[in-house]
């Protein structure tokens, strides 16, 4: 298996921590005609996932990370999108990159934005599918998802994504 295709792997078993106003969905990838729990947005507009760490897939600092981070979220206020923290990361949630779930944006300014930020690929997430999407080739491997709202009755309060940077303390995955 080649560093390119276990990258892309790693992509599309990732799952995915939305804290939207409704609550906190951990979104898994399921089989692809398959889509079960709740949507994270009541008015199931489209969501892109995006994040800024580890551009090129080279793993950063922590405070390289922090900044380029900031950065993202500073461009979306700029551009005035609505955006939820979110993350993604592996199944066991050992690695993870915090992000943002932006709703009301155009797909190829999620890639292009993507892009800019030095990511590989961003998750777009609809009713109907999970498709994670190649930034620069443009790739496109689609699955279906599944949804789990947050076990924790305070998982809005005790955890916000980017701390988990700074502090090193994860939530426990369901």
């Amino acid at each position: 298996m080649t560093a390119e295709t276990s990258t892309w792997d790693a992509y599309v078993s990732a799952v995915i921590r939305i804290e939207a106003p409704g609550g906190v969905f951990w979104i898994r990838p399921a089989p692809v005609t398959s889509t079960s729990g709740e949507y994270p947005d009541p008015a199931r507009r489209a969501i892109y996932v995006l994040t800024a760490h580890n551009p090129g897939g080279q793993i950063a600092p922590s405070a390289a990370n922090a900044l380029a981070e900031a950065r993202l979220k500073a461009e979306l206020r700029r551009r005035g999108l609505t955006w939820w923290l979110a993350a993604g990361g592996d199944p066991s949630w050992t690695h993870v990159e915090p992000g943002a779930a932006v709703i009301g944006m155009n797909e190829s300014d999620a890639i292009t934005l993507g892009a800019e930020f030095g990511q590989e690929a961003i998750f777009v997430l609809t009713p109907a599918d999970r498709r994670i999407v190649g930034c620069a080739d443009r790739r496109v491997m689609a699955t279906g998802w599944s949804s789990e709202p947050d076990p924790s009755p305070s998982a809005l309060a005790r955890y916000h994504v980017s701390a988990q940077i700074v502090t090193g303390v994860k939530p426990a995955a369901p």
